[in-house]
């Protein structure tokens, strides 16, 4: 197969949903820049501020009421376009199963647990820079760091069940097989667990989550019954590098790096930009929007360069899969089985690849394969 024809695998529905998600993306950040800015600039912000000091005036409870009133709002306000992208666009395309009611519980669901541990982050974070004005940036992201970490060990346990759930998989070849692969590489694992994506969605994944003692891998029931075990065998060799490589932690790290310069960055900016807004100091919670923003400038500065770095995990839990299975031809089928199956966009263009993807594109895993079956000799074929 040439690159040509893989780029050609991307099927026009699946051009159609990429373009969209990705002008959608465009959409939503540009909409959360103004929604801040706004704030920040027609003074309301500062106006809120005043109105809940005739309530509370102690700083832990003001700071607690003006984030529930702010995160209110921005929820109001994006819930349009939320349900636009994460169930019309789904149902339309034909990837999505789910009801309305089922649809909006996770939506509760998922806004409620962001909307708690954004709070404690938040008043973690205020409490360091009324603390400690020189150094909060350091505090910030070691406490940022410690709240990753809490929250990847207690994922597969408490917060995944929250939305699918999950069983071992059941006694077979199948499973016979994926254990045979573990003990090869001295994996003690309790089971291997089956999602239950197919009630929700006809996309198929398989991924590692947690850390320590509650690390595990799952797979999607949609996976395990549209796929061959030769390409099952594949992806769970994929999470297996991922496992041994340890690459859920350095994530996690790579994530203390950004929350690094970005609080720093924080500081730096907000420093000169108090006075100009009025605000009475960097703990004053008025500036919060106006913090957020610096923060999203910074996460988009730090995109590629995050991207980049988990593409590279990814290329060598590829290069890893290839080496414990050495069969390309079941890691080439069922890259294409997936693209097709999630309407994903084999070959994107360079600079969307940059910016939005973790992954390697399709079209670069599948060509990487094809050139492991050319080299003489490769896998002894």
């Amino acid at each position: 197969m040439q690159a040509k024809s893989i780029d050609n695998l991307t099927s026009p529905a699946a051009k159609k949903y990429q373009a969209m998600k990705n002008r959608l993306f465009l959409f939503n950040l540009i909409a959360e820049f103004l929604f801040l800015f706004l704030l920040v600039f027609t003074g309301w912000s500062r106006q809120l501020k005043i109105f809940l000091l005739h309530f509370r005036d102690d700083f832990v409870a003001i700071n607690a009421l003006y984030f529930t009133l702010f995160s209110l709002i921005a929820f109001l306000i994006s819930l349009p376009m939320d349900f636009y992208e994460s169930y019309c666009l789904e149902h339309r395309f034909g990837l999505s199963r789910q009801s309305f009611g089922s649809w909006a519980a996770d939506s509760l669901k998922k806004s409620l647990l962001v909307f708690g541990v954004s709070l404690l982050l938040v008043e973690a974070v205020y409490y360091f820079l009324s603390a400690f004005a020189g150094t909060w940036w350091l505090w910030a992201a070691g406490f940022w760091f410690f709240v990753s970490i809490l929250l990847t060990k207690i994922f597969p346990k408490i917060i995944l069940p929250l939305f699918y759930k999950y069983v071992p998989l059941e006694k077979g070849v199948l499973r016979d097989r994926i254990f045979s692969l573990l003990d090869r590489y001295k994996i003690n694992l309790q089971d291997v667990y089956v999602l239950d994506f197919s009630k929700k969605t006809v996309k198929a994944n398989a991924m590692v989550a947690g850390l320590g003692a509650t690390k595990q891998i799952f797979l999607s029931d949609t996976l395990v019954e549209g796929f061959s075990p030769e390409e099952i065998e594949v992806v769970l060799s994929h999470e297996i590098g991922h496992y041994l490589h340890r690459d859920t932690f350095k994530i996690v790290l790579a994530g203390l790096c950004s929350a690094l310069v970005s609080f720093y960055g924080a500081s730096v900016v907000m420093e000169r930009l108090i006075p100009y807004f009025h605000f009475s100091a960097l703990s004053d919670i008025a500036g919060l929007p106006l913090f957020l923003a610096i923060l999203l400038a910074t996460g988009l500065v730090l995109m590629p360069l995050q991207n980049s770095y988990s593409r590279f995990l990814e290329r060598r839990a590829d290069g890893f899969a290839l080496e414990a299975t050495r069969n390309p031809g079941a890691f080439i089928t069922m890259m294409q089985k997936l693209g097709a199956k999630n309407l994903s966009e084999f070959a994107p263009s360079k600079i969307v690849e940059i910016f939005l993807y973790d992954h390697p594109s399709l079209a670069a895993r599948i060509k990487s394969a094809q050139e492991k079956t050319e080299v003489k000799g490769a896998y002894g074929l």
